[in-house]
């Protein structure tokens, strides 16, 4: 894999952690998305609109009370591109990518000092 095929709108972190809590569950609000992803109300706000210009993410704009809400959710493009992500980087890491987004581990032959792979330093 040549790191420039690593789509550069998912290559941020914060757009990345956007993406990745949007693909669990159908939307969220601003101030949920923002806890979910561990990120603040500015950074939120600029990488929502950058991922909503690029067609990753929609913002459906609604009242709760008095108080306007913008709820997020992924789209088809932005499913699909998070996909693509994990597979290329399962490919590279030498992994399977399995399901709609979990990764299986190939097997590993265990040390034969040991039992258990988590005591080996």
């Amino acid at each position: 894999m040549n790191t420039r095929q690593i789509d550069e709108m998912l290559g941020t972190p914060a757009r990345l952690a956007i993406v990745a809590t949007l693909a669990q569950v159908d939307s969220l609000s601003f101030t949920q998305l923002g806890q979910e992803a561990g990120l603040a109300d500015g950074n939120l706000h600029v990488q929502t609109r950058k991922l909503m210009a690029a067609g990753y993410i929609v913002g459906v704009q609604g009242r709760k009370g008095n108080r306007k809400v913008t709820c997020f959710s992924l789209t088809t493009l932005g499913r699909e591109m998070l996909r693509k992500l994990v597979n290329q980087l399962a490919e590279a890491a030498g992994m399977q990518a399995m399901g709609h987004l979990g990764l299986a581990e190939r097997s590993r032959p265990r040390s034969p000092r040991s039992k258990d792979d988590s005591q080996v330093w």
